[in-house]
């Protein structure tokens, strides 16, 4: 990158390790900075100035710094590292933030490469960590964290969350733990406020209501809980109780970034979330887009062979065909947005039962038919209106009208009803909602109205044709 298209911090940062001062100097300028500024900045550095970067700050700094690369640009910056300076990195991140990095990493060979780096002890953790899907908590989890006894006093407690607050994450909460077994929990807020009783026992003192998950907890359900319950930490445990580890706010925060990402391309029709404009080449774009477009592109012809097995109706009343498009899309765009309610409940865990089902399905159906009723009886008023001033006689046009009118009506229930209960069917058979994407809903929408408006036509005009 040209310094020239550089941000004001990259360009100081570069300028600070370009300087002629000392490199304790250099490193107390540096310390100012926000570890996204560093991690931003140490892309856009040359291999000199990396080098030189690396050597500026600690191991633990430096994990810091690199946690805050995304994984895509942590695994760009591995492979023109030395494996000394990896090594210090990785000692220096968190389990979680490493396990993202190393899912960088496509090719399992050179991912085990990388993780041959770490320490014994933490690749331990780490292989046991990846073998978690990414959609469970077991997959973000952390396992650094304070921990205390039952046993201990407030004075020995603050002691023991002093020493190990290096060594993790957040000390947001203190985990109480007997003989490996979660017992009890002190947030920050409440061990201070006990400070001015430095004798009384941590187990008098505690929380032994306890929220918390699993390894195998889905993190959607884990976010719900998280933001339900406003913990910045939830302690991860197995069957037993037994301690594992911690989910913390910023791992649920990227989650439900992820999740948001992937919904929005189901709804949008895309195979694939990642984009990345200044990678983005035309072929990537026209492979995700592309498997969609030729499955729409079948489903479509369906609505074709629709069109032409009305042909003798067109041919008759040729005037039918102007309102075919605006019959389309209104019913497209009233399914799309009930595909959309749905898939916001489904998020916020609001349709769990099959009573908030039912509630929803009515709540739905009832809204169709108001909605099919306003827009049929504005849209009866147009058409009465548009065939009298081409001279057409008010009876001559009621019929015609009638059946345009109909016809929205009763496709605005069938689309609103379809674009709730395709989601919910995906649902019940375990694939996501979001599959049903706007494009699938709407072509689909597309073939039921065009039945219900010619099958309409055919019926109720069939006297006068």
């Amino acid at each position: 990158m040209e310094e020239t298209n550089l941000v004001g911090y990259e360009e100081e940062i570069k300028r600070i390790l370009k300087s002629d001062i000392s490199p304790s100097e250099k490193r107390t300028q540096l310390d100012e900075f926000h570890d996204v500024e560093l991690a931003r900045s140490l892309m856009v550095l040359s291999p000199s100035e990396r080098d030189f970067f690396l050597t500026v700050f600690t191991g633990d700094q430096l994990g810091n710094i690199f946690a805050e690369l995304p994984p895509e640009s942590a695994v760009e910056f591995l492979r023109v590292t030395p494996a000394a300076p990896i090594r210090e990195i990785f000692r220096g991140m968190q389990s979680d933030d490493l396990i993202d990095v190393l899912e960088g990493f496509t090719d399992p060979d050179e991912r085990l490469t990388y993780l041959t780096l770490v320490n014994q002890k933490k690749r331990q953790e780490i292989m046991a960590l990846l073998d978690f899907d990414e959609n469970l908590v077991g997959s973000i989890m952390n396992n650094n964290y304070v921990e205390i006894s039952k046993n201990d006093n407030v004075k020995n407690a603050i002691k023991k969350m002093v020493n190990q607050a290096p060594k993790v994450e957040f000390i947001n909460n203190l985990y109480v733990i007997d003989n490996g077994y979660l017992v009890g929990a002190l947030s920050l807020k409440e061990i201070i406020a006990a400070g001015n009783k430095p004798d009384e026992l941590i187990q008098d003192v505690m929380t032994t209501n306890l929220v918390s998950l699993t390894p195998w907890t889905e993190n959607e359900d884990a976010i719900e809980l998280m933001k339900n319950y406003d913990f910045a930490l939830l302690p991860v445990v197995n069957k037993d109780f037994k301690m594992l580890g911690v989910v913390a706010f910023d791992d649920i925060f990227e989650v439900l970034h992820i999740e948001s990402d992937k919904d929005y391309s189901k709804l949008a029709g895309l195979t694939e979330i990642a984009i990345d404009e200044n990678k983005e080449t035309v072929f990537k774009s026209v492979g995700k887009r592309m498997p969609w477009l030729i499955i729409l592109l079948f489903i479509n012809l369906i609505t074709s062979s629709i069109i032409a097995g009305f042909e003798d109706v067109l041919q008759l009343i040729p005037t039918l065909a102007l309102f075919m498009p605006l019959i389309l899309n209104l019913a497209g765009n009233t399914g799309t947005q009930s595909l959309g309610v749905v898939i916001r409940l489904f998020a916020t865990n609001q349709l769990e039962d099959q009573a908030a089902i039912r509630k929803h399905l009515g709540k739905e159906f009832l809204t169709g038919v108001v909605n099919g009723i306003v827009i049929a009886t504005l849209l009866f008023g147009m058409v009465v209106g548009m065939r009298m001033l081409q001279g057409n006689a008010f009876l001559e046009v009621v019929p015609f009208a009638g059946v345009i009118a109909l016809s929205i009506s009763v496709s605005f229930v069938v689309a609103t009803m379809a674009g709730t209960l395709v989601p919910l069917t995906l649902n019940l058979l375990r694939v996501d909602p979001a599959v049903a994407s706007g494009p699938f809903i709407t072509t689909i929408n597309d073939i039921i109205s065009l039945i219900i408006y010619f099958g309409l036509a055919s019926l109720l005009l069939a006297s006068y044709l």
